[in-house]
Protein backbone atom coordinates (compact mmCIF):
# COMPACT_ATOMS: atom_id res chain seq x y z
CA UNK A 1 0.00 0.00 0.00
CA UNK A 2 1.17 3.43 -0.99
CA UNK A 3 2.54 4.81 2.01
CA UNK A 4 0.80 7.52 3.97
CA UNK A 5 2.91 8.21 7.24
CA UNK A 6 0.09 7.95 9.60
CA UNK A 7 0.79 5.46 12.89
CA UNK A 8 -1.12 2.15 12.87
CA UNK A 9 -2.77 0.76 15.76
CA UNK A 10 -2.39 -2.73 16.61
CA UNK A 11 -5.71 -4.60 18.23
CA UNK A 12 -4.60 -7.30 20.89
CA UNK A 13 -7.71 -8.98 21.34
CA UNK A 14 -8.63 -12.45 22.71
CA UNK A 15 -10.76 -14.54 25.62
CA UNK A 16 -10.54 -14.15 29.29
CA UNK A 17 -7.03 -15.79 30.36
CA UNK A 18 -5.70 -16.27 26.62
CA UNK A 19 -2.59 -14.31 27.61
CA UNK A 20 -2.94 -10.87 25.77
CA UNK A 21 -0.76 -9.23 28.65
CA UNK A 22 1.67 -11.47 28.89
CA UNK A 23 2.29 -11.05 24.48
CA UNK A 24 1.95 -7.38 25.07
CA UNK A 25 4.79 -7.77 27.68
CA UNK A 26 6.67 -8.98 25.02
CA UNK A 27 6.11 -6.54 22.38
CA UNK A 28 7.17 -3.95 24.71
CA UNK A 29 10.51 -5.40 25.60
CA UNK A 30 11.53 -6.06 21.87
CA UNK A 31 9.77 -2.58 20.76
CA UNK A 32 10.30 0.27 23.33
CA UNK A 33 8.80 2.78 21.03
CA UNK A 34 5.05 2.04 21.30
CA UNK A 35 2.56 3.11 22.92
CA UNK A 36 0.10 0.77 24.83
CA UNK A 37 -3.20 1.46 25.86
CA UNK A 38 -4.83 -1.27 27.87
CA UNK A 39 -8.54 -1.29 28.30
CA UNK A 40 -10.34 -3.40 31.17
CA UNK A 41 -13.77 -5.42 32.64
CA UNK A 42 -14.10 -4.62 35.95
CA UNK A 43 -13.68 -1.88 39.09
CA UNK A 44 -9.91 -2.39 39.67
CA UNK A 45 -7.64 -1.93 36.52
CA UNK A 46 -5.24 -4.53 36.53
CA UNK A 47 -3.35 -5.33 33.30
CA UNK A 48 -2.23 -1.29 33.28
CA UNK A 49 -0.25 -2.50 36.24
CA UNK A 50 1.30 -5.61 34.84
CA UNK A 51 2.90 -3.70 31.87
CA UNK A 52 6.52 -4.11 32.08
CA UNK A 53 8.75 -1.17 31.07
CA UNK A 54 6.02 1.02 29.91
CA UNK A 55 5.08 3.28 32.79
CA UNK A 56 4.94 6.61 30.91
CA UNK A 57 3.26 5.09 27.90
CA UNK A 58 0.80 3.08 29.05
CA UNK A 59 -3.00 4.36 29.30
CA UNK A 60 -5.17 2.80 31.21
CA UNK A 61 -8.85 3.63 29.89
CA UNK A 62 -11.69 4.06 32.62
CA UNK A 63 -13.17 1.05 32.94
CA UNK A 64 -15.57 -0.88 30.37
CA UNK A 65 -15.87 -2.58 27.84
CA UNK A 66 -14.05 -1.21 24.44
CA UNK A 67 -16.80 -2.74 22.29
CA UNK A 68 -19.88 -0.69 23.69
CA UNK A 69 -20.07 2.33 25.57
CA UNK A 70 -16.28 2.96 26.28
CA UNK A 71 -15.17 3.81 22.48
CA UNK A 72 -15.47 7.39 22.96
CA UNK A 73 -12.84 7.66 25.30
CA UNK A 74 -10.49 5.59 22.71
CA UNK A 75 -10.88 8.35 20.59
CA UNK A 76 -9.83 10.76 23.51
CA UNK A 77 -6.81 8.89 24.62
CA UNK A 78 -5.54 8.64 21.19
CA UNK A 79 -6.08 12.44 19.89
CA UNK A 80 -4.65 13.17 23.23
CA UNK A 81 -1.89 11.65 22.64
CA UNK A 82 -1.23 12.42 19.01
CA UNK A 83 -1.38 16.78 20.09
CA UNK A 84 0.90 15.69 23.08
CA UNK A 85 3.28 13.86 20.53
CA UNK A 86 3.08 16.57 18.52
CA UNK A 87 4.21 19.26 21.26
CA UNK A 88 7.03 17.51 22.41
CA UNK A 89 5.35 16.80 25.73
CA UNK A 90 5.73 12.97 25.28
CA UNK A 91 8.39 11.02 23.44
CA UNK A 92 7.24 9.79 20.18
CA UNK A 93 5.95 6.61 18.94
CA UNK A 94 6.08 4.23 15.94
CA UNK A 95 2.81 2.16 16.73
CA UNK A 96 -0.26 1.90 19.36
CA UNK A 97 -1.21 -1.15 20.92
CA UNK A 98 -4.49 -1.46 22.15
CA UNK A 99 -5.16 -4.31 24.21
CA UNK A 100 -8.77 -5.18 24.77
CA UNK A 101 -10.69 -6.64 27.89
CA UNK A 102 -10.93 -10.30 26.70
CA UNK A 103 -15.01 -9.82 26.89
CA UNK A 104 -14.49 -7.36 24.13
CA UNK A 105 -15.62 -7.74 20.25
CA UNK A 106 -12.75 -6.13 18.39
CA UNK A 107 -14.76 -4.83 15.64
CA UNK A 108 -15.74 -1.70 16.97
CA UNK A 109 -12.66 -0.66 18.10
CA UNK A 110 -11.76 -0.84 13.64
CA UNK A 111 -15.22 1.19 13.03
CA UNK A 112 -13.96 4.31 15.48
CA UNK A 113 -11.00 4.35 13.28
CA UNK A 114 -12.35 4.19 10.15
CA UNK A 115 -15.09 6.88 11.35
CA UNK A 116 -13.74 9.77 12.91
CA UNK A 117 -11.80 11.81 10.74
CA UNK A 118 -9.88 13.38 13.20
CA UNK A 119 -8.22 10.27 13.94
CA UNK A 120 -7.75 9.34 10.83
CA UNK A 121 -5.58 12.27 10.49
CA UNK A 122 -3.20 10.63 12.39
CA UNK A 123 -3.93 7.38 13.04
CA UNK A 124 -5.01 4.23 10.99
CA UNK A 125 -5.47 0.16 11.39
CA UNK A 126 -3.04 -2.07 12.12
CA UNK A 127 -3.04 -5.53 12.19
CA UNK A 128 -5.71 -7.58 14.34
CA UNK A 129 -4.09 -9.54 16.40
CA UNK A 130 -6.18 -12.35 18.48
CA UNK A 131 -4.36 -14.46 20.93
CA UNK A 132 -6.05 -17.96 21.16
CA UNK A 133 -5.58 -20.14 24.53
CA UNK A 134 -4.30 -23.62 23.01
CA UNK A 135 -5.09 -25.75 25.94
CA UNK A 136 -8.28 -24.24 26.98
CA UNK A 137 -10.43 -25.30 24.33
CA UNK A 138 -13.42 -25.70 26.20
CA UNK A 139 -13.13 -22.15 27.96
CA UNK A 140 -14.40 -20.41 24.53
CA UNK A 141 -17.65 -22.14 24.37
CA UNK A 142 -19.13 -20.78 28.05
CA UNK A 143 -18.83 -17.78 25.53
CA UNK A 144 -18.59 -18.99 22.15
CA UNK A 145 -19.94 -15.86 20.47
CA UNK A 146 -17.24 -13.41 21.90
CA UNK A 147 -14.57 -15.82 21.29
CA UNK A 148 -15.51 -16.73 17.45
CA UNK A 149 -16.35 -12.98 16.43
CA UNK A 150 -12.72 -12.46 17.88
CA UNK A 151 -11.00 -14.90 16.05
CA UNK A 152 -12.94 -13.90 12.94
CA UNK A 153 -11.69 -10.41 13.31
CA UNK A 154 -8.12 -11.59 13.00
CA UNK A 155 -5.21 -10.91 10.86
CA UNK A 156 -3.05 -13.14 12.98
CA UNK A 157 -3.65 -15.22 15.54
CA UNK A 158 -1.14 -16.09 18.27
CA UNK A 159 -1.62 -19.57 19.75
CA UNK A 160 -0.85 -19.40 23.27
CA UNK A 161 0.80 -21.62 25.55
CA UNK A 162 1.22 -24.40 22.93
CA UNK A 163 3.93 -25.28 26.03
CA UNK A 164 1.12 -27.22 27.31
CA UNK A 165 -0.85 -27.99 23.99
CA UNK A 166 0.25 -29.15 20.98
CA UNK A 167 -2.05 -26.63 19.23
CA UNK A 168 -3.34 -28.78 16.45
CA UNK A 169 -7.08 -28.72 17.97
CA UNK A 170 -7.07 -24.80 18.39
CA UNK A 171 -5.52 -24.06 14.54
CA UNK A 172 -8.30 -26.15 13.04
CA UNK A 173 -10.81 -24.65 15.66
CA UNK A 174 -9.43 -21.19 13.92
CA UNK A 175 -9.29 -22.66 10.87
CA UNK A 176 -13.00 -23.30 10.91
CA UNK A 177 -13.79 -19.74 11.15
CA UNK A 178 -11.10 -17.63 9.59
CA UNK A 179 -9.10 -19.76 6.97
CA UNK A 180 -7.40 -17.00 5.65
CA UNK A 181 -5.86 -16.05 8.98
CA UNK A 182 -1.84 -16.34 9.65
CA UNK A 183 -1.73 -18.52 12.81
CA UNK A 184 1.90 -18.22 15.13
CA UNK A 185 2.60 -20.85 17.60
CA UNK A 186 3.97 -18.77 20.76
CA UNK A 187 5.59 -20.04 24.31
CA UNK A 188 5.37 -17.80 27.30
CA UNK A 189 3.63 -15.32 24.71
CA UNK A 190 7.42 -15.20 23.08
CA UNK A 191 6.74 -14.03 19.05
CA UNK A 192 8.76 -12.18 16.57
CA UNK A 193 7.48 -8.42 17.14
CA UNK A 194 8.10 -7.98 13.22
CA UNK A 195 5.59 -10.96 11.97
CA UNK A 196 2.38 -9.26 14.22
CA UNK A 197 2.99 -5.61 14.00
CA UNK A 198 4.03 -5.60 10.85
CA UNK A 199 1.45 -7.78 9.35
CA UNK A 200 -0.29 -6.57 6.27
CA UNK A 201 -3.95 -6.39 7.15
CA UNK A 202 -5.88 -7.22 3.95
CA UNK A 203 -3.22 -9.51 1.58
CA UNK A 204 -4.58 -12.75 1.87
CA UNK A 205 -7.41 -14.61 -0.03
CA UNK A 206 -8.33 -17.93 0.03
CA UNK A 207 -9.06 -20.18 -3.01
CA UNK A 208 -12.80 -21.63 -2.11
CA UNK A 209 -15.69 -21.05 0.60
CA UNK A 210 -15.20 -23.06 3.56
CA UNK A 211 -17.87 -24.99 5.18
CA UNK A 212 -18.49 -23.91 8.89
CA UNK A 213 -20.33 -25.26 11.70
CA UNK A 214 -23.07 -22.30 12.77
CA UNK A 215 -23.73 -19.15 11.31
CA UNK A 216 -20.08 -17.92 10.74
CA UNK A 217 -19.28 -18.33 7.00
CA UNK A 218 -16.55 -16.78 4.67
CA UNK A 219 -15.87 -16.72 1.30
CA UNK A 220 -14.30 -14.44 -1.64
CA UNK A 221 -15.86 -12.22 -4.12
CA UNK A 222 -13.28 -12.02 -6.99
CA UNK A 223 -13.11 -9.28 -9.77
CA UNK A 224 -11.69 -10.11 -13.13
CA UNK A 225 -11.96 -6.51 -14.85
CA UNK A 226 -11.68 -3.06 -13.47
CA UNK A 227 -15.48 -1.50 -12.25
CA UNK A 228 -16.52 2.26 -11.91
CA UNK A 229 -15.50 3.57 -8.38
CA UNK A 230 -19.35 4.81 -8.33
CA UNK A 231 -20.88 1.30 -8.75
CA UNK A 232 -18.13 0.26 -6.11
CA UNK A 233 -19.39 2.30 -3.45
CA UNK A 234 -22.74 1.89 -3.98
CA UNK A 235 -23.03 -1.40 -4.05
CA UNK A 236 -20.78 -1.60 -0.58
CA UNK A 237 -23.49 0.95 0.60
CA UNK A 238 -26.53 -1.20 -0.03
CA UNK A 239 -24.67 -3.86 1.37
CA UNK A 240 -24.25 -2.05 4.59
CA UNK A 241 -27.81 -1.15 4.76
CA UNK A 242 -29.19 -4.74 4.39
CA UNK A 243 -26.51 -6.77 6.23
CA UNK A 244 -24.12 -4.31 8.30
CA UNK A 245 -24.52 -5.52 10.99
CA UNK A 246 -23.65 -8.75 10.17
CA UNK A 247 -20.39 -8.29 8.29
CA UNK A 248 -17.65 -8.93 10.58
CA UNK A 249 -15.21 -7.87 8.53
CA UNK A 250 -14.86 -6.96 4.96
CA UNK A 251 -11.01 -6.71 3.54
CA UNK A 252 -9.50 -6.96 0.07
CA UNK A 253 -8.50 -5.24 -3.35
CA UNK A 254 -10.65 -4.03 -6.15
CA UNK A 255 -10.04 -2.63 -9.84
CA UNK A 256 -11.79 0.47 -10.34
CA UNK A 257 -10.58 2.81 -13.37
CA UNK A 258 -7.77 4.76 -11.74
CA UNK A 259 -6.03 1.15 -10.45
CA UNK A 260 -6.58 -0.91 -7.36
CA UNK A 261 -8.07 0.25 -3.97
CA UNK A 262 -8.20 -1.03 -0.74
CA UNK A 263 -11.73 -1.85 1.12
CA UNK A 264 -11.36 -2.68 4.14
CA UNK A 265 -14.61 -2.40 6.73
CA UNK A 266 -16.49 -4.04 9.69
CA UNK A 267 -20.14 -4.11 10.66
CA UNK A 268 -21.81 -0.59 9.23
CA UNK A 269 -18.47 1.30 9.14
CA UNK A 270 -15.89 1.22 6.75
CA UNK A 271 -12.72 3.17 6.10
CA UNK A 272 -12.70 5.41 2.95
CA UNK A 273 -11.05 3.76 -0.49
CA UNK A 274 -7.15 4.09 -0.46
CA UNK A 275 -5.34 3.17 -3.64
CA UNK A 276 -2.78 0.40 -3.21
CA UNK A 277 0.29 -0.56 -5.42
CA UNK A 278 -0.20 -4.12 -5.89
CA UNK A 279 -2.67 -7.00 -4.41
CA UNK A 280 -4.91 -10.10 -5.67
CA UNK A 281 -8.53 -8.48 -6.78
CA UNK A 282 -10.61 -9.78 -4.32
CA UNK A 283 -12.52 -8.87 -1.11
CA UNK A 284 -12.83 -11.64 1.61
CA UNK A 285 -16.29 -11.67 3.31
CA UNK A 286 -16.35 -13.28 7.10
CA UNK A 287 -19.69 -12.68 8.52
CA UNK A 288 -22.79 -13.97 10.88
CA UNK A 289 -24.69 -15.67 8.63
CA UNK A 290 -24.42 -13.83 5.44
CA UNK A 291 -24.52 -16.33 2.62
CA UNK A 292 -21.80 -15.70 -0.83
CA UNK A 293 -25.18 -15.95 -2.54
CA UNK A 294 -26.73 -12.77 -0.78
CA UNK A 295 -23.69 -10.74 -1.58
CA UNK A 296 -22.59 -12.34 -4.96
CA UNK A 297 -26.24 -11.79 -6.71
CA UNK A 298 -26.82 -8.25 -5.78
CA UNK A 299 -23.62 -7.27 -7.13
CA UNK A 300 -24.19 -9.17 -10.18
CA UNK A 301 -27.64 -6.87 -10.43
CA UNK A 302 -26.50 -3.40 -9.94
CA UNK A 303 -23.38 -4.65 -12.58
CA UNK A 304 -25.96 -5.65 -15.00
CA UNK A 305 -28.06 -2.50 -14.50
CA UNK A 306 -24.76 -0.31 -14.58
Amino acid sequence: MIPDGRTPVVVVTGFLGSGKTTLVNQLVKKQSDSLVIVNEFGEVPVDHALIENSVEKAIALPNGCLCCHMRGDLEETLMGAAMRRRRGQIAGFDRVIVETSGLADPGPVAQTLYADPALQRDFKLGPIVTVVDAFDVDGRKSSVGIARAQIAAADVVVLSKVDRAGGAEAEAEVRGINPAVTCIRAEFGDVDPAALLNATTTDHVFSSPPVHEGAIRSFVLRFDQPVRRALLQQFMSTLIELRGADLLRVKGFVPVESGLVAVQGVRHVFDRLRPVERGEPALVFITNGVSQGEVQAPWQAMKGLA
